[in-house]
């Protein structure tokens, strides 16, 4: 299957369309099309929010011209089924579009029956066209289809030397203003923070959006005892969770419940797979993980964390009590190493940010 280089540059812009949609679309896909006619772009859109018109609908909406005949490039399989809107094959064969390219197949369309549809009156189909970067950006909605989870990000925020916090455990200052916007906007994309009672005690977290535009995400609590104060900022509205055990005292418990804050009886101990399994019933489909080393490194080592971010400063704490990102016994060489994939860097002001996936989901 051949692709010509305006193939790729096409696609690539409905890649980076589609990721616009990042945190915004779930539980359905970010999609990105473009839609071209005698070798120029007509058309463009991509799918903004759930319940709203998908992509391939916003760029036959936005077509300068008559796409009768164009040729449409599009980051996912064009969908065969109703739901909250309509079909984007049907669309596509009423617009009278003579070409579809999709990067990816949809895992809900196992058959192709959408791509048998548009062949069938006509319309021919090609699929493979940057696959891969398009799975890449897919990787949480893959998750959720085959898993039945949320997405998991691991957020670290970290000086030079890999400390999150001073031995006794202040943390706030590491980062400059620039990452801190950053990570407000990460916030605002997902739709829960998770944090562990140790961080909810020592930094008393907000865990708010505050320095970009967005709402703040639903915030969860482990905490074993319940020994967080009922006047944390965790608990400033009902916008929170708690898993607890059955260690939590009753006055607390009821304290918190008249706040309208749910807590959660997880019995004689929290495990992560079945929090992760609630929230994801409740509607969590990306969530991050801003916590302390033992908290990350729970869900780490089992194998719950799909994509790792990190802050890093250029300071130096020092000091071997200070704390670290992550804690566990002491290999003795690197073959337990947990190894991301697809590596990213950027800058922001003098800091760096890294950031990479553990698993690749198809």
């Amino acid at each position: 299957m051949k692709f010509t280089t305006s193939d790729i540059a096409y696609m690539e812009l409905a890649l980076s369309l589609a990721a616009k949609g990042f945190g915004k679309t779930q539980p359905n896909p970010v999609v990105g099309c473009v839609i071209v006619k005698n070798g120029k772009i007509i058309g463009q859109g991509y799918h903004q929010k759930c319940g709203g018109a998908h992509a391939e609908v916003i760029a036959l909406k936005n077509c300068k011209t008559n796409p009768k005949g164009a040729t449409v490039y599009v980051t996912l399989d064009p969908c065969n089924h109703v739901g909250k809107t309509g079909k984007c094959t049907e669309a596509l064969i009423q617009a009278g579009v003579k070409h579809v390219i999709s990067a990816t197949d949809d895992p809900h369309d196992k058959k192709h029956e959408g791509e048998k549809l548009l062949k069938k009156n006509g319309i021919s189909f090609q699929r493979g066209l940057l696959n891969e970067e398009s799975k890449l950006l897919l990787q949480p909605y893959l998750k959720w289809v085959s898993k039945k989870l949320p997405y998991v990000i691991l957020k670290v925020a970290t000086t030079l030397d890999g400390k999150i916090a001073t031995a006794n455990g202040v943390s706030r200052g590491i980062t400059s203003e620039a990452s801190a916007k950053e990570v407000h906007r990460l916030r605002a994309n997902v739709d829960a923070i998770l944090t562990g009672s140790g961080t909810a005690i020592t930094d008393n977290p907000h865990l708010g959006v505050r320095h970009v535009k967005g709402s703040d995400p639903l915030r969860i609590l482990l905490d074993s005892s319940l020994s967080t104060p009922a006047n944390s900022l965790m608990f400033r509205d009902e916008n929170c969770i708690i898993y607890t055990t059955s260690q939590a005292p009753k006055t607390h418990i009821q304290t918190l419940e008249s706040k309208g804050i749910e807590v959660m009886n997880m019995g004689d101990s929290i495990e992560l797979l079945p929090v992760l399994k609630d929230l994801f019933a409740r509607g969590v489909y990306l969530l991050m993980i801003e916590a302390g080393s033992s908290v990350m490194t729970s869900f780490l080592n089992e194998g719950l964390a799909d994509k790792y971010v990190q802050f890093i400063a250029p300071k130096l704490l020092g000091g071997e009590d200070s704390l670290t990102g992550f804690e566990g016994e002491n290999p003795v060489d690197f073959s337990s190493v947990k190894e991301l994939k697809n590596v990213e860097w950027k800058r922001f002001e003098e800091d760096m940010r890294v950031e990479g996936v553990y698993t690749i989901y198809s």
